[in-house]
């Protein structure tokens, strides 16, 4: 019997990247419902048929670092000890709403999103994205 997704569920997740094992930033992550990932999927690609010539090749165009970001505004729900570089104080996480996907969606804020290096983003973004596959686990069962 299969078991259906908590879309409203998050898991903590620290980052492979963090040198402070004894005391790591830790980011809670949840995952994109299947409307949201499909808006993001869509959003940041395109496929193009731009001859009727059956020989031309498509164009296809992936939009990685857009996709990235948006992924983390979205599938980011929280974040602790991670230190806002100008204070040195962990960051208080406070979420903007926006109309996206068609309903209202907290998102995190661009400049948290800034805050992070460009390897972090790439990290973060790959855990949310495949947040809603199968663990080998659950496709044996």
């Amino acid at each position: 019997m299969l078991t259906g997704i908590d879309v409203n569920a998050t898991r903590e997740y620290v980052s492979k990247l963090d040198p402070d094992k004894e005391n790591p930033s830790v980011f809670h992550i949840g995952l994109l419902d299947p409307v949201l990932r499909a808006e993001v999927d869509d959003e940041s690609s395109t496929y193009e048929m731009s001859s009727t010539n059956p020989n031309d090749k498509a164009k296809v165009r992936l939009n990685w670092n857009k996709r990235q970001i948006t992924a983390i505004k979205f599938g980011l729900k929280g974040l602790t000890n991670f230190l806002d570089p100008e204070t040195k104080k962990p960051i208080e996480l406070k979420f903007d709403t926006i109309h996206y996907a068609g309903k209202m969606r907290n998102v995190v804020p661009d400049r948290i999103i800034a805050m992070f290096p460009n390897e972090l983003r790439q990290e973060l973004a790959e855990v949310i994205l495949n947040e809603s596959k199968l663990s080998e686990g659950e496709q044996k069962n």
